[in-house]
C-alpha cells in the first residue's frame, strides 16, 4: 500500500504517535504547560502584553488573546484569553496594561459536551483573565498579520455596504469566515442541514480558490506547471484577504503541497503532499492533532483523494456530459461524508440525514458565490455599477440558497441523535474501510472483516450498570443505570437552560432517548426542558 512506501508519511505518522504519547502522559497539561495557572486564587494581577488578534465586542465587554511580556513586573511569555471593559476601542497589536483577575477555563459540564477549556489549552491557552481596567501603552502589530486583518475588515466593510442583511453575514461567512453578524436562527438552519462548514473559511473554500486562478492561468495558455506556479501565490493573496485564521492557513498548506507535487511531475506523491502539511502544521502547534477543525478537513481531503476515484468508476463512463457533471458533485461529496462521518458522531453526536442532499445541491453553488465574490470586490475598486450588479446576482443567489436551506430544515427527521463512538470505533471504522476497498476480492480477507465487524458490534453494544454523579455550582446531578433503567437525580437544582441542553446532549451520546424515572426537589416542570427525551415518571421530592 502507499501508506509506506514515502518516507514523509511515515515520519507524519511516527511524529503523531510521539504527540499522543505525550499528551496521555499530561505534557500539554495547564499543570506543566502554563505559569499563570498558579495565580488563580482570586487575587488580582497585573499583566502587561500584545494583543494577537482582531477583538470582539459581545455581552458588553471586548474578547481577545493577549500575549503576556510581563506578570507584576516579572517577565513572563504566555497566552491568556482577556475578557476587558469596552471603553477603549482596542486593535490588533496593541500593548496594553491590565489590572484584573485570572480563573480557570470552565471544563465540559458532562461527558461529551464541548469542553471550552480543553478547547483553549489546545491553542496554548490555559486562563482566563477578567480585567476591571487596563491602560494602553503602545502599537507593536506584526506587518503580515496587520496587512491581513486589514483587508479582511475592508472586505467584511464592502459587504455591508452592498448588501442587506443576512446576505452580507452569509458572504462575510463564505469568503472571510467572519460569523459574528450572522443571527442564531440562520446559523441553527445551516447546522441542521449539515452544511455550517460553507460558512467557515477552510479546505473548501480554498479548494473553490484554486480552481478558479487554475481555470483564469489557463486562459493565457500556459503550461500547467506555469499555472500550477501562478497559483500558488495567488493561494497566499487569498489567505491574506481572509484574515490568515488558523484553517486557511492549514489548508492553504495543504494545497501549496499539493501544487509542488504536481509541478515536479510527482502526482502520485498527493499522499505525501497531504502528510507534508499535516507535519508542517503539527510542527508549530502540535495539539492541533486533537482538534476537531484538524481532523475533519484532513479526513475530507483524504476521503476525497482516496475514494472520489472509486465511487466515480464505479458507474463507468457516463456519456451525457450533464449527468457526468452530477455525477462527479455526488462523487465528490459522498467520497467527504464517508470520510467525516465518524469524526462528526465523535465531536457532536447527531447527524444530518439531509446533509448529503443539502451539500449536492448547495455546495457548487458556493463556488459561484466564491468566484462572483472575487468580482465584486475588484469591481468596488474599478466600477461601482459593475459592483451593483454583481451584488443584485450574489443577493439574488443567497436568497434562493437561504430558502432552500429553511425548507430542508424544516424537516422533522432533518437531525438524529447518534451514540458517540469510542476512538477505538472510529480507528476500526478506517480500518474497516480500506480493508473492504483494498481486498475486496479476497475472500479470506473478508471473512476475517466479517468477524472483526461482529466482534466490534459486540463491544460497541456492551452498557454495563454505573452510577455517575456530576456537580457544578448550580447543578447536582446523578445518573444511575441499571440494567435497561436509567434514572436521573437532581440533588440540587437551579432554573439553566444551559445545564439541560448539555443534560441532553450527554444522554443522546451515550444513545438513550428515554428515562425511566426523573427525581427532583425542584417544582419546575422537567419535561419542559427536556424536550428531547422521553420521560416515563418523575418524582418531586420536598
Amino acid at each position: 500500500m502507499i501508506l509506506f512506501k514515502r518516507p514523509v508519511i511515515t515520519i507524519f505518522i511516527l511524529y503523531a504517535l510521539i504527540i499522543i504519547f505525550l499528551d496521555y502522559f499530561g505534557h500539554f497539561s495547564a499543570v506543566n504547560k502554563s505559569s499563570l495557572i498558579g495565580y488563580t486564587d482570586n487575587i488580582k494581577i497585573t499583566l502587561t502584553g500584545r494583543i494577537i488578534n482582531e477583538p470582539v465586542v459581545k455581552n458588553n465587554r471586548q474578547q481577545f488573546v493577549l500575549e503576556t511580556t510581563k506578570l507584576n513586573d516579572s517577565p513572563l511569555k504566555e497566552k491568556t484569553f482577556v475578557y476587558a471593559p469596552p471603553a477603549n476601542d482596542l486593535k490588533y497589536g496593541d500593548v496594553i496594561e491590565l489590572y484584573g483577575k485570572l480563573q480557570i477555563p470552565p471544563s465540559a459540564v458532562f461527558p461529551g459536551n464541548f469542553d471550552y477549556g480543553k478547547y483553549l489549552n489546545r491553542q496554548n491557552i490555559y486562563t482566563l483573565f477578567f480585567a476591571s481596567d487596563f491602560e494602553f501603552l503602545e502599537k507593536k502589530p506584526s506587518l503580515i498579520k496587520y496587512l491581513a486583518l486589514k483587508s479582511k475588515n475592508d472586505i467584511s466593510d464592502r459587504f455591508k455596504r452592498f448588501f442587506k442583511q443576512p446576505y452580507a453575514a452569509v458572504l462575510e461567512a463564505m469568503m472571510i469566515g467572519e460569523k459574528s453578524s450572522i443571527d442564531n436562527d440562520t446559523k441553527n438552519i445551516f447546522i441542521n442541514t449539515g452544511l455550517i462548514h460553507i460558512l467557515v473559511v477552510s479546505g473548501l473554500n480554498v479548494g473553490f480558490c484554486v480552481v478558479i486562478f487554475i481555470f483564469l492561468f489557463k486562459l493565457f495558455n500556459l503550461r500547467l506547471k506555469y499555472v500550477y506556479l501562478l497559483t500558488i501565490p495567488a493561494i497566499f493573496f487569498y489567505m491574506i484577504l481572509t484574515g490568515a485564521n488558523p484553517p486557511v492557513v492549514r489548508a492553504s498548506v495543504m494545497a501549496l503541497c499539493i501544487l509542488i507535487s504536481l509541478i515536479i511531475d510527482r502526482e502520485p506523491l498527493v499522499y505525501n503532499a497531504i502528510a507534508l502539511s499535516a507535519l508542517i502544521i503539527l510542527i508549530f502547534n502540535p495539539q492541533e492533532l486533537f482538534t476537531a477543525s484538524f481532523q475533519m478537513s484532513f479526513a475530507a481531503t483524504l476521503g476525497i483523494i482516496y475514494l472520489y476515484p472509486k465511487i466515480n468508476s464505479s458507474l463507468g463512463r457516463i456519456k451525457n456530459k450533464y449527468l457526468r457533471w452530477l455525477w462527479n458533485v455526488v462523487s465528490v461529496t459522498l467520497a467527504a461524508q464517508i470520510g467525516i462521518l465518524p469524526v462528526l458522531m465523535f465531536y457532536f453526536g447527531k447527524l444530518s440525514l439531509i446533509s448529503f442532499l443539502a451539500n449536492i445541491l448547495i455546495v457548487p453553488a458556493v463556488g459561484f458565490i466564491v468566484a462572483v465574490s472575487f468580482i465584486f470586490y475588484a469591481a468596488t475598486f474599478i466600477s461601482s455599477w459593475i459592483a451593483v450588479l454583481c451584488a443584485a446576482l450574489l443577493s439574488f443567489v443567497v436568497n434562493i440558497i437561504l430558502s432552500v436551506i429553511r425548507f430542508m430544515a424544516d424537516f422533522n427527521f432533518s437531525i438524529i441523535y447518534v451514540k458517540i463512538p469510542s476512538v477505538t470505533a472510529v480507528i476500526f471504522y478506517y480500518f474497516a474501510l480500506i480493508i473492504m476497498l483494498e481486498f475486496s476480492r479476497s475472500r479470506k480477507m473478508l471473512a476475517g472483516l466479517c468477524i472483526l465487524i461482529a466482534a466490534a458490534s459486540v463491544l460497541s453494544f456492551r452498557n454495563p450498570d454505573f452510577t455517575k454523579t456530576f456537580e457544578t455550582k448550580k447543578n447536582i446531578t446523578t445518573h444511575i443505570k441499571q440494567k435497561n433503567a436509567n434514572i436521573i437525580i437532581f440533588k440540587q437544582l437551579r432554573k439553566d437552560k444551559y445545564y439541560f441542553s448539555n443534560l441532553n446532549q450527554y444522554l443522546h451520546g451515550r444513545g438513550i432517548g428515554k428515562i425511566d424515572q426523573f427525581c427532583t426537589n425542584s417544582k419546575e416542570d422537567i419535561r419542559t426542558n427536556m424536550t428531547d427525551m422521553e420521560i416515563t415518571e418523575v418524582l418531586y421530592a420536598d
